[in-house]
């Protein structure tokens, strides 16, 4: 019972530990590019705010998550989200803590 016990506790780490998401609140007609990534509108919540999901991201995100907003494929804005370590990132040695320490800091963007 106990082995049984410590295996569902070891997957439910490691499925929580392999993404990073958020959602975002976007202007009308924009879409949202995140290092380069875009995010389609199709990938909306039930409260109607983007949602994203993708793996952690690597240590040069640490002083923030770059992203851009454009319209009619025009640079609108472009910044950077805060960002922090992910605790869980300590227990994927040596993998998470070396190459996917930086998560988004907020559950939730308003841009």
């Amino acid at each position: 019972m106990k082995i049984r016990v410590l295996s569902v506790m070891v997957a439910l780490l490691l499925l929580s530990g392999c993404h990073t998401s958020t959602s975002f609140m976007l202007p009308p007609n924009t879409d949202l590019m995140i290092n380069g990534e875009r995010i389609t509108l199709a990938s909306k919540n039930e409260e109607g705010r983007v949602k994203f999901k993708r793996s952690p991201f690597f240590w040069n995100s640490m002083a923030g998550i770059e992203y851009t907003l454009l319209q009619d494929d025009k640079i609108v804005k472009k910044d950077k989200l805060p960002s922090a370590f992910r605790v869980a990132s300590i227990f994927f040695p040596p993998y998470g803590f070396i190459y996917w320490p930086v998560g988004f800091r907020y559950k939730c963007y308003d841009l």
